[in-house]
Parts: C-alpha cells; sequence; structure tokens
C-alpha cells in the first residue's frame, strides 16, 4: 500500500506527512489522519527531507497481512470451538444450538482482539520510500 502526500514535520527519523488525497486513504480507514491530520512515517532510508515536500510512504504487504491475519483467524477459531465443544459436552443439542454457542464465542474472541488492540495498537508501518518532488 502507498500512499503520497507533503512532509507537514520531522521530529527525527519520524515525518509527518499530509496525503494529498485523505478522501481515498482505505488504508488506515482514515484512523490516523483523521485523529492528527497526518500520517507517521519513518525514514529508514535516512533521505533529506524538508517540509513541503512530497514523498511516497508505503506499508509492507506482509505487515498489513500479518495484522490482517491476527484480527481475523482467532473470531474464526472461537466460533469453531464454540460449535465443536458444544457438540463434545452436549451431545444431545441441535446445530442450531451449537451454531449459537460457535456465534457466542465468536463475538468473545472478537472483543478480546479489540482490547487487546485497543491497549496495543498495531503498529503502522509506514516508511518513506521515495521523494517525488520539491
Amino acid at each position: 500500500m502507498t500512499e503520497t502526500g507533503k512532509v507537514r514535520e520531522i521530529n527525527g527519523n519520524i515525518v509527518y506527512i499530509k496525503p494529498d488525497s485523505p478522501d481515498v486513504c482505505f488504508g488506515c480507514m482514515k484512523e490516523e489522519c483523521k485523529a492528527c491530520g497526518s500520517i507517521t512515517a519513518e525514514n529508514p532510508l535516512s533521505l533529506s527531507l524538508k517540509a513541503g515536500q512530497t514523498v511516497e510512504v508505503s506499508a509492507q504487504t506482509a505487515s498489513i497481512f500479518r495484522q490482517a491475519l491476527a484480527v481475523l483467524v482467532p473470531p474464526a477459531l472461537g466460533f469453531i470451538a464454540g460449535f465443536f465443544l458444544t457438540r463434545i459436552f452436549l451431545p444431545t443439542t441441535g446445530e442450531g444450538t451449537a451454531a449459537g454457542v460457535g456465534a457466542l464465542f465468536l463475538f468473545a474472541a472478537a472483543y478480546v482482539i479489540f482490547k487487546v488492540r485497543a491497549k496495543n495498537p498495531a503498529e503502522k508501518g509506514f516508511k518513506v520510500t521515495r521523494i517525488i518532488g520539491p
């Protein structure tokens, strides 16, 4: 995922960038842009940046994929666990009850993920990759 924008501020190795088109900023669902009006990125290449320059930032696909798996897999596993545990411990119940308990486990796992991510947000992972213009 790549975004372009103008450098607003530089604080050491951290760069604050105002996105060129925040309406199409789908990567963070406008959470970061809405919260502080800019994207926070690292400058691992030690590019000589100045305020006002147009730069390109990107997030690694592997990082995004890991974050998606960390959020999507536990609720699915929660449903499967709830469904099969109900079938094991209460074998006389029907599939509807097992599916209902599975749905409860799904929502419980999603809630736990939500609370963990609220206390320890995932790393944004944006990095300045190149300078586009002055």
